[in-house]
């Protein structure tokens, strides 16, 4: 009877300490077609039967232990702890859409703080363990209170009791460390790889600390068992000390890579803010010489009226000075001509900008888009997806050597959604960061160049949408979906 309450109290410990780590990868996407709780479950179930299959099967016993199926030193204990983080680690990445390197910090920090607690904790219990002992001893031989059964009974309940009280207080401590962890260290961040070996290096090393200690901490010899923890009494001051600075170190390092994240976030978003009121000032400068040449062409039209009163009363007469003076005068106005009417004036001028860039450049420019009134959206946040964009394929047809050079905008609306479509032609060449796969900068000043697509980005947020990158051989597509904001 007393087995099966023991092994029932293991599996529920199993299944709980299963819970605590799929709380710390909630957040991860999974990889495959499942629904997160899909993933979570499996995580779970694997972590549970890993467990039970490493400490109650009879094959895995008979080869960590030996034919006796014994353990006779702590440092038999080592194995299962590697291979169930190494079984739970392959799970993850197999299971969730994220980093491996990401996998592999929650899963590492999981057993890190696990094993941590546990020797931070231990020597405290073992202290209430002998000295409930001691008690009971105390009641039967010098108080001769109750019998000699009596006395057995009491001593398995109390180490029953202490076995119960051991893995709730770890749980909920456990739970707790958890809970500060994912409140500095977010699933859905982008780390780098460099920012996640800095905060892996404590977990790794409380980890390498708590195997060192399980390969000492106790051993069999002739059917008595040689303690650490009695052989050297400082050791029960200096592993709880010890483990709890390793768990101090993990949540300060977590706790400094999320200041870091957030004051580089600020950081970029000034740079964002900086680029938007650059952008601004384009966009008034390109009104100003819009309106320049409107009022330059009218404060000129009285002198054209003249001169071209002037030709027509010469009395010889010449058909081919007037042509020339009337072509001349066409081309000044079509400077001024917008090429591409949008419905906003904003917008004008930027096609206009491009077009006449893409022309400097010889390159083919088409777009169809126009301006969705009908919706609530803000011409500038418009102007600032539509600008980067077309700047960033610009950029990209500008280093393509070889080939047709294109740039093509579209736009279109379903229902309360708009969709931007901006396609070019580009050298095949890009760079994706290897933690996230995300796109980076190709130009040499990568501190201040690359925020086009997070100018883009941030707008898409702001509508509540998303960015859209695909590649076809030597063809770039940016699709961004905007939705309606309903006030």
């Amino acid at each position: 009877m007393r087995d099966i309450v023991y092994n029932v109290f293991d599996i529920i410990s199993y299944f709980v300490q299963g819970m605590l780590l799929v709380t710390l990868l909630k957040e991860a996407q999974p990889h495959f077609p499942f629904k997160k709780y899909h993933s979570a479950a499996i995580l779970l179930g694997q972590y549970v039967a890993v467990q039970i299959f490493l400490h109650y099967s009879v094959f895995i016993k008979s080869l960590l232990y030996g034919k006796s199926m014994v353990m006779n030193n702590s440092r038999q204990s080592i194995l299962p702890v590697l291979i169930s983080m190494l079984v739970i680690c392959v799970a993850g990445i197999f299971l969730f859409n994220e980093s491996r390197l990401k996998i592999i910090y929650y899963v590492v920090t999981f057993y890190s703080v696990m094993e941590l607690l546990k020797f931070a904790i231990y020597p405290l219990f073992l202290w209430l363990l002998t000295k409930l002992v001691d008690l009971n001893q105390y009641l039967f031989l010098d108080r001769q209170m109750y019998g000699e059964t009596m006395f057995f009974e009491v001593n398995s309940g109390i180490e029953m009791f202490w076995n119960l009280s051991y893995v709730l207080v770890l749980l909920v401590f456990t739970y707790r460390i958890i809970v500060w962890m994912k409140k500095y260290l977010e699933m859905k961040e982008n780390y780098e790889n460099s920012q996640l070996i800095f905060v892996l290096f404590p977990s790794v090393t409380g980890l390498l600390l708590c195997l060192m200690i399980r390969s000492m901490m106790f051993s069999m010899e002739d059917n008595d068992i040689h303690s650490l923890f009695d052989s050297r009494p400082e050791m029960n001051l200096m592993v709880p000390c010890t483990s709890l600075l390793c768990i101090v170190m993990i949540i300060f390092t977590a706790k400094m890579l999320h200041k870091l994240i957030v004051e580089s976030n600020q950081k970029i978003e000034i740079s964002i803010y900086q680029e938007w009121i650059r952008e601004m000032e384009q966009h008034i400068g390109d009104i100003e010489n819009l309106y320049a040449g409107i009022r330059g062409m009218k404060h000129d039209m009285k002198n054209y009226i003249a001169d071209m009163e002037a030709l027509m009363q010469e009395e010889t007469g010449n058909p081919t000075a007037f042509r020339q003076y009337l072509d001349s005068l066409q081309a000044s106005v079509e400077q001024l001509d917008m090429k591409y009417n949008t419905g906003n004036p904003v917008t004008d001028v930027i096609m206009q900008r491009y077009v006449q860039l893409a022309k400097n450049y010889d390159i083919a420019f088409q777009a169809d888009f126009l301006f969705p009134s009908s919706m609530n959206m803000d011409a500038f946040d418009l102007s600032i997806i539509i600008n980067n964009a077309l700047n960033n394929a610009l950029e990209a047809c500008r280093r393509q050597k070889e080939g047709r050079k294109f740039i093509e905008l579209s736009a279109y609306r379903r229902q309360n959604m708009f969709f931007i479509i901006v396609k070019n032609s580009f050298d095949g060449k890009l760079v994706r960061s290897r933690s996230d796969g995300r796109l980076l900068t190709t130009k040499p000043d990568s501190k201040n160049h690359g925020l086009g697509l997070r100018n883009i980005e941030v707008c898409a947020e702001k509508y509540y949408g998303k960015t859209e990158v695909t590649v076809r051989e030597n063809e770039f597509e940016l699709a961004v979906m905007l939705q309606e904001r309903i006030e």
